[in-house]
């Protein structure tokens, strides 16, 4: 019975809320109590809304932390590509030299093993050796002078050779020093971009964190809405909470200006700008023509404007790269493609605002999402885990392709 009367209640406030314009029929249902409860919920689901607006500012800072040491960590590993690149080229040149050696060393050794066995034939048969071709008593003792001759030179020979062989030895010994030398920087670098993925993988759980904090904040603005007197009283609490949103908003604007002056080369925090900040990205993208960092370590092989084998003129760069190499963002931008496109592989969009856009394609996995906004050097994929993997980059101005070398510090 009580939770009929209860029903009836709630009933008299949704009627009152419909009809506020004519007589309340059951204003007199309403109690003091009721009212009290109704103002309790509406209070603790505004400390509600005001801790995950709290626990959202914090998942963010961490978001912006994960993302500096991403940006560091990408660095890191592309430094690790080309000293690896290095040393793979140390060890063809001293492999080439050992096998050069080699060759040199068998040659001499054959040569001195002949001349020692026609000596030691001589020495053990000479009555044989002067039957097969008898000589005069002059070319006798003629002989005899030139072998005593001989036999010093031979000796001479022998230890040249002997040292020969101990430079082979010593040129063994580097080639095995570099080979272990090349295996413990691969290791290294494995292990760096394990940690690498790691980092990305809770950046992702934050984000997500990020976004069921939001839609559990959407879920008690509703309840809020179902629990307000009328419609009036709904679009006044909605307008307190924009307003306390936008002071919480400026509050974030003037903190991240203060960080901004007293740490000079960290950038703004992204993840935090609303859409139409990407415009202001512009004049920083123009500033810095001529010294964007290259989206992936590695050799250019085709430039802007030379001929495809398709007969047509490139419209951006092409960079032969190590197997999985790290491929990051030029600059700061807002990722607006982030896929597979036909002819193109897999393919990332970025726009750095005032009608500049950088596409890169040939990866073979994307780290990246739709949205996110990314810092300058922040790993966007890698390369594909082949022979002389190919990186395309392109950047437009009002979609039309201009030369990426201009722009690209190489």
């Amino acid at each position: 019975m009580r939770s009929i009367c209860r029903k009836t209640q709630w009933l008299c406030i949704a009627l009152g809320i419909i009809f506020s314009a004519a007589q309340p029929l059951c204003a007199a249902d309403v109690s003091k109590s009721d009212l009290a409860k109704m103002e309790k919920q509406m209070a603790e689901q505004k400390a509600e809304s005001e801790r995950l607006a709290e626990q959202a500012a914090k998942i963010n800072q961490e978001v912006q932390d994960i993302s500096q040491n991403i940006v560091r960590n990408a660095r890191t590993i592309q430094n690790n590509e080309d000293k690896i690149s290095q040393m793979e080229e140390q060890l063809k040149t001293l492999q080439a030299e050992l096998t050069e050696a080699e060759a040199n060393f068998t040659q001499e050794d054959d040569n001195l093993i002949r001349t020692l066995s026609a000596l030691q034939n001589l020495a053990l048969k000479p009555t044989e050796s002067l039957f097969v071709q008898p000589l005069t008593p002059v070319e006798i003792i003629r002989s005899a002078m030139l072998l005593r001759e001989t036999v010093p030179q031979l000796e001479e020979k022998a230890q040249t050779i002997k040292e020969k062989l101990k430079k082979i030895e010593n040129q063994k010994k580097q080639v095995e020093t570099q080979v272990a030398k090349i295996t413990k920087q691969k290791e290294l670098m494995q292990k760096e971009h394990a940690e690498l993925k790691a980092l990305m993988k809770k950046k992702a759980a934050l984000r997500q964190n990020i976004e069921n904090q939001s839609a559990a904040a959407k879920k008690k603005v509703e309840k809020l809405a179902a629990q307000a007197k009328n419609l009036r009283d709904l679009l006044d609490k909605l307008e307190k909470e924009r307003i306390a949103k936008a002071r919480e908003a400026e509050k974030q604007r003037l903190a991240e200006e203060k960080r901004k002056k007293e740490e000079e080369k960290q950038r703004a925090d992204l993840i935090k700008l609303k859409p139409q900040t990407i415009k202001e990205l512009g004049e920083g993208f123009i500033r810095a023509k001529g010294q964007l960092p290259m989206p992936a370590r590695g050799t250019i092989v085709t430039r802007y404007g030379e001929e495809t084998t398709k007969g047509v003129s490139s419209k951006g760069i092409t960079i032969m790269t190590r197997p999985q190499a790290q491929v990051i963002s030029p600059f700061d931008g807002n990722v607006i493609f982030a896929g597979e496109f036909r002819g193109y592989g897999n393919l990332i969009i970025i726009e750095h605002g005032k009608g500049y856009l950088s596409l890169l394609a040939g990866l073979d996995t994307i780290d990246c999402e739709l949205g996110q906004m990314l810092l300058a050097g922040e790993p966007v994929g890698q390369m594909p885990d082949e022979d002389n993997p190919k990186l395309y980059v392109e950047i437009r101005k009002d979609n039309h392709p201009i030369n990426p070398l201009t722009w690209i510090k190489h």
